[in-house]
């Protein structure tokens, strides 16, 4: 696990309670690596407690300001107090691949924007990088306690992997 949040780049860090980093994840699917960030519920390593797993876009907007686009979603702030009142779950934060961001998150071909990389990414999210999450934390692993999330183009992605299992859940096997 590497140290995703640079403490010499940036000199103030604004996280609340346990983010682990895993440094160059490869993905075969997209040909890419980046690091991928896993918040745990406080008391992940006090108990043997298995979790839920929510799967979140753009990860270096979630949990630090230092790392942020923008301004930070204080995702870890919500899990605490999601985790307080009896709801503790993992969360992994997915950054995006910056210039690749709109292609990775469209499952859509557009003349004016490229290929649309979608159907790549969530096969990488569901092939590679959800047997790893499963594999060395203790998740929650079938469908009911897993989920997917984002905002703007992760919002479509979101909805595309939704559409998507709800049509493979419908088709005859």
């Amino acid at each position: 696990m590497g140290d995703f949040f640079d403490k010499e780049r940036y000199e103030w860090h604004t996280i609340v309670g346990t983010v682990r980093v895993l440094d160059q994840v490869y993905s075969p699917e997209l040909e890419n690596r980046r690091a991928i960030l896993v918040y745990l519920p406080p008391d992940y390593d006090s108990s043997q407690q298995r979790y839920p797993v929510i799967y979140m876009h753009d990860g270096q907007n979630l949990f630090d300001q230092a790392t942020s686009y923008t301004d930070e979603w204080q995702v870890d702030e919500t899990m605490e107090a999601l985790s307080r009142g009896g709801y503790p779950a993992i969360v992994v934060g997915i950054p995006n691949m910056g210039e690749q961001r709109i292609d990775e998150y469209s499952p859509f071909d557009d003349p004016a924007h490229g290929v649309g990389q979608g159907h790549a990414y969530l096969a990488f999210i569901v092939e590679t990088l959800k047997p790893l999450i499963d594999q060395q934390f203790r998740t929650l692993p079938d469908r009911l306690h897993t989920g997917i999330m984002g905002a703007s183009m992760g919002g479509l992605i979101s909805l595309h992997a939704f559409s998507s299992t709800a049509r493979s859940l419908a088709s005859p096997v």
